[in-house]
């Protein structure tokens, strides 16, 4: 007899052959831990543990394995199949309605064109008297801006004749007024500008940038942005630079802090920042500006003992110096940090503060400074309270109101609105494209972007981008019919009950097809009954429902299954995320694991040859579950590779990030969890990405890419996003479509409107206006158009279906996604494979 084992948290295949086993569980102390189902606490999952007991039990049934069933005969499959086509025909019928409705639209409108004229005179009318309202924003902003400089001027002057000389500093360059970096340029200027930034050398460049900024030279577009930052700050004013992910928004920043040190201005200066880049901060520091004095105002021992940190580190400085500490503790630290008096203060990932409810901002608002700088490289939205926010932030004395500022937007008194579909939406547009319009003009003098894309052109290798379909696989089409009809946590009781049972048969015996059907039946007390209405148990089932109570019950149990977008995305990259039935993880076989996975057969594919020719891969997931598979995977395929996610220390994060940039280490895949590792982490050691899945929000993705596609970067780029073709992944894949790729999909949703506002995260002006925000689709919409979506018949996205095209990569698609010659990064090429487009994942906002 075999021995049995005692249940003990999910290991993967490769950690429970290690002693000192790494505990994956995501740490919930910052905003970029992955999104995770609570089912995934370590308490929830069952497996097995390499002290061994005596089983306590040994399954065995004389059934003649001619008389046995089929164990995947459900007869309650072809039921929840019609279920679907109720759906279906459901959305037939709302689709021609919708086609009625549109063909009622277009007779209204030609009917009606008087009134159609009517409107858009109206609007127009009210396009040109919002750009008077932006006008004259600007120029309050603009005198301000004057005035402002004649007191520093003022000051200056009277300062100087007041004091007695300074020592001998570093002449600053003039740089004039604020207006002269977004004043309207000649064409010749604006030659003579790029003239001039090529002949920039390093050594122009060092004698321009302060001379505390050490062991670096600035790249000429940074030492711009220096300028741009420090004539904000001549002139008194505030700002935001936020320009794209991996363009050093922290060395200029650094280098302006050096600046205005040198100047003579020595602080105190504060940096509040997210915790997971607090360090990132001191390690900036410590390298490009060792002779500054800085602060990591961070104990664990509590408020006393951070308190006594900033007293002893002011006096040693005498007051001065620069203090990096993480959002938290500003919170948490409120009143200590507001008795002081900074000279400036710098808030990263400023894009948090959109809500102007919320608690951090409340509290960064109260702090004493005297200059205010936001860094965020993700682009602002098109949203008028998140942007009035940023913008009552860093100039509270001219935007103190938003019921004033939403004003000059509003529009409901002209009584815009129409019975035409068609009308409103042309309205909308035009509302929307005068409010970015409008938008630009006031934020033009206090917001400095640069996209990488354009500043490292010429100096960053290329990169390019497929969306690569991989089709589900027949059980990850079942969990996903399930979870749209809200049967998910049964199927996933049975399929574990049938795994189980069938895979474990070393160590708990083994039985019939035929048994564990009426096991599921008895669980389900769909058994036979007796006379007094109880469910009889043979022998064998009493055993298997002894096993299950010790080994599955818990976990079925404790599973919460409440967000369907969330099933459904997990659903897509495996369906062991669900449910992990061996005893012995390493019991595992890359057959099983394949099985259970679409893009993990895909996976298998494409990057097993990438491997072999020497390329570094990195592979990105939003769940830490679905990391556990792949390090699986690794393992099956006697792959080493490294990991990252919330759980990682600092320490432990440097060295993997460390060794596995170094050529000579043989680690060839890094995973990474998606928000976890988004920051921070430089991973130019690889050339290869796989977004196995997307995450909402596409500047999430687009940091991804930027681990390896950076500065340092030495070699041509791929990264290949993973997508399963007609499901919820379409309009993941829509919200990050570039604008030229973006109408394409869009078509092709085809009637899906509710889809189509999802992933266009459509909200109508004329709604907003009066008030109503109860535009959210209801679930009962998103359950019938996904149904009809996974259904339907061709592909969404417009992947080759039908006439012999099997699931797999062909070699012709193998031999373009793994091309590196110069020809295949050619901007506009169009690919058309079966299961390969190319794609660009868009930059967003302004």
């Amino acid at each position: 007899m075999t021995t049995a084992m005692n249940p003990s948290p999910r290991t993967t295949r490769s950690s429970s052959r290690r002693s000192n086993r790494i505990n994956y569980k995501e740490k919930a102390d910052n905003d970029f831990s992955p999104d995770v189902l609570a089912s995934d606490d370590d308490d929830d999952d069952t497996t097995i543990n390499k002290d061994e007991s005596l089983a306590p039990i040994w399954l065995h049934d004389d059934m003649n394995a001619n008389d046995d069933v089929e164990l995947d005969s459900d007869a309650g499959d072809n039921n929840d199949d019609l279920q679907l086509e109720d759906l279906l025909d459901h959305n037939k019928k709302s689709g021609k309605e919708s086609n009625d409705e549109s063909n009622e639209d277009s007779d209204l409108n030609e009917q009606d064109s008087k009134t159609v004229s009517l409107k858009l005179k109206k609007l127009n009318e009210f396009v040109k008297q919002s750009q008077v309202y932006s006008s004259i924003i600007a120029d309050t902003l603009l005198k301000r801006t004057t005035e402002l400089q004649n007191n520093v001027s003022n000051d200056k002057q009277v300062k100087k004749e007041e004091e007695p000389p300074l020592k001998k500093q570093k002449k600053s360059k003039p740089r004039g007024s604020i207006l002269d970096f977004f004043r309207k340029k000649e064409e010749k200027e604006i030659k003579d500008e790029e003239e001039n930034a090529t002949q920039m050398d390093d050594v122009t460049i060092s004698q321009e940038q302060p001379s505390m900024l050490k062991n670096c030279v600035l790249k000429p577009y940074q030492l711009e942005g220096l300028n741009w930052l420090i004539t904000l700050y001549e002139n008194g004013l505030n700002g935001i630079l936020a320009d794209d992910m991996g363009l050093g928004k922290t060395i200029q920043s650094i280098a302006l802090l050096a600046f205005i040190y040198e100047m003579d201005t020595k602080g105190p200066f504060l940096i509040a920042a997210p915790l997971s880049t607090v360090d990132n901060w001191m390690n900036e520091f410590e390298k490009f500006a060792p002779d500054l004095p800085v602060l990591k105002y961070y104990h664990p021992g509590g408020k006393n003992e951070r308190n006594k940190l900033m007293r002893n580190f002011f006096k040693k400085t005498n007051g001065t110096g620069i203090v990096v500490t993480s959002y938290e503790i500003i919170i948490r630290d409120a009143d200590y940090i507001m008795s002081k008096q900074w000279k400036f203060l710098i808030v990263d990932e400023g894009h948090r503060l959109k809500n102007v409810n919320c608690r951090l901002i409340q509290e960064l608002k109260r702090i004493n400074t005297s200059n205010r700088l936001l860094l965020t490289g993700t682009p602002l939205q098109n949203n008028l309270a998140e942007l009035w926010s940023l913008l009552n932030f860093i100039m509270p004395d001219i935007f103190t109101d938003f019921e004033i500022f939403n004003k000059w937007f509003d529009f409901k008194d002209l009584e815009m609105e129409s019975n035409s579909s068609k009308l409103n939406k042309v309205i909308n547009e035009e509302l929307q494209k005068n409010l970015i319009s409008n938008l630009h003009t006031i934020l033009k003098p206090f917001l400095l972007r640069r996209l990488k894309k354009t500043v490292l052109a010429n100096i960053l290798p290329p990169k390019r981008e497929y969306v690569v379909n991989c089709p589900l696989t027949p059980i990850q089409k079942k969990f996903y019919k399930r979870g749209l009809e809200g049967k998910l946590k049964k199927t996933i009781f049975k399929e574990y009950v049938k795994a189980f049972f069938t895979l474990n048969s070393d160590y708990i015996g083994s039985v019939s097809n035929k048994s564990i059907r009426e096991f599921i039946d008895y669980k389900l007390h769909e058994g036979e009954t007796d006379s007094d209405g109880q469910i009889q148990l043979n022998d064998t089932l009493q055993k298997m429902d002894t096993l299950f109570m010790e080994y599955i019950h818990k976990e079925i149990a404790n599973k919460r299954l409440q967000n369907m977008m969330m099933q459904l995305r997990q659903i897509v990259d495996s369906t062991l995320i669900f449910y992990f039935p061996y005893l012995r993880p390493e019991d595992l076989t890359l057959q099983e694991l394949l099985e259970s996975s679409g893009k993990l057969k895909t996976l298998q594919r494409l990057v097993i040859p990438l491997i072999a020719k020497g390329h570094k891969i990195l592979i990105f997931s939003q769940f830490v579950n679905m990391l556990d598979l792949l390090e699986d995977w690794c393992d099956l395929n006697s792959l080493a590779a490294f990991r990252i996610d919330g759980t990682i220390d600092n320490e432990s994060r440097k060295e993997q990030l460390s060794k596995f940039n170094d050529k000579k280490n043989k680690h060839m895949v890094f995973l990474l969890s998606t928000r976890a590792a988004g920051l921070g982490v430089n991973l130019v050691g690889a050339d290869t990405v796989v977004l196995f899945d997307s995450d909402w929000n596409p500047q999430v993705d687009l940091q991804a890419m930027d681990r390896c596609h950076r500065i340092g970067q030495t070699k041509p780029v791929i990264v290949y996003r993973f997508c399963c073709d007609n499901t919820l992944e379409h309009v993941i894949l829509t919200r990050a479509a570039n604008k030229r790729k973006l109408e394409r999909l869009v078509i092709q949703m085809g009637k899906f409107n509710t889809l189509k506002k999802l992933a266009l995260n459509e909200g109508s002006f004329l709604m907003q206006s009066k008030g109503d925000h109860n535009t959210k689709p209801s679930n009962k919409e998103l359950v019938q158009e996904l149904s009809q979506l996974l259904l339907s018949h061709g592909s969404s996205i417009g992947f080759q279906t039908g006439n012999g095209i099997g699931d797999e990569l062909t070699d012709e698609e193998i031999r373009e996604l793994t091309d590196r010659s110069l020809e295949a990064y050619k901007p506009n090429r169009d690919v058309e494979l079966p299961h390969v487009r190319l794609f660009e994942t868009t930059s967003g906002g302004f």
